[in-house]
């Protein structure tokens, strides 16, 4: 099932989900479609926030209770593990905010934070912080692409469609482009 079908079938339900699992590409659809006046943007914002803390949370929590097993079962985070303790090492705290803009490494961030011995109080005022902010920007990102798209294009019922396909097709084009980093990833690993 596309991005596009979730949200027009389930609406804030798939926000949440997708932003719980990941989520650039269901927040900019759903940006777009509170601009064609199917969602409303302050509520896909709230919602995008709530689902991408509570994605992080959960990872959070099961980095702090099952710590290195959790790593061993998810080889594909495990492969993260050593960039994202290099970051945390680095930036420290501040890390949980940028790791919000890593495409692909959130998960794994927030489990190597909860392996990590950061308070829980920091971990959850930084990635609230991060999170709200990230929500409001790709939120609106979508919200103007739509309007950019109905600008160019001109008040019309193939706005969406167009505006829609240009969304899927730079959407699949940043999957593979991240597929492809990553099998040069492993390559280099091997």
């Amino acid at each position: 099932m596309s991005p596009e079908t979730l949200l027009e079938q389930y609406g804030y339900y798939a926000v949440f989900l997708g932003t719980f699992l990941e989520g650039e590409t269901i927040l900019v659809l759903a940006g777009f479609l509170a601009e064609r006046r199917y969602l409303h943007l302050p509520t896909v914002i709230l919602v995008a926030f709530a689902g991408a803390f509570s994605g992080h949370v959960f990872w959070f929590w099961v980095g702090r209770t099952k710590g290195l097993q959790t790593l061993k079962r998810f080889p594909k985070v495990e492969r993260h593990f050593a960039k994202g303790i290099r970051l945390f090492e680095r930036y420290g705290a501040p890390t949980i905010f940028i790791s919000q803009y890593l495409y692909g490494l959130r998960i794994s961030c927030a489990i190597i934070v909860g392996i990590s011995k950061i308070s829980t109080f920091k971990f959850l005022l930084y990635q609230g912080i991060s999170c709200i902010t990230w929500a409001a920007l790709i939120g609106t990102l979508g919200y103007y692409f739509g309007e950019a798209v109905e600008t160019v294009l001109g008040k019309a019922a193939h706005v969406e469609r167009y505006g829609l396909m240009i969304l899927l097709l730079v959407a699949f084009g940043m999957w593979l482009y991240h597929r492809q980093k990553q099998k040069e990833d492993s390559e280099i690993e091997s």
